[in-house]
């Protein structure tokens, strides 16, 4: 991504680069974005919320397309759970 790119590369002394990352500043891009763990936690736990509501159940798909973030969280989810009850027995 443009940011890990942004902080990992020598090309900002490049002028075509210079010119880009001086576009995307002038933009008010942030090169730095801290989510923490529970933000994220909470925001795909919302997003499950309106699922449900949208579609009578909690069975989102993998590779849903309308938010493939969320049916990856779902999944981790599920596999979490799995290891943690298999943990319990």
């Amino acid at each position: 991504n443009m940011r890990s790119f942004y902080k990992n590369n020598d090309k900002k002394q490049d002028p075509v680069w210079k010119k880009r990352f001086a576009q995307l500043q002038a933009l008010g891009f942030e090169w730095e974005v801290n989510f923490s763990v529970e933000d994220v936690w909470q925001e795909r736990f919302e997003e499950l919320c309106v699922y449900k509501e949208a579609n009578g159940d909690y069975r989102v798909p993998l590779k849903y397309e309308k938010n493939k973030k969320l049916g990856n969280w779902v999944s981790t989810m599920r596999s979490y759970y799995k290891q943690h009850d298999k943990k319990q027995d």
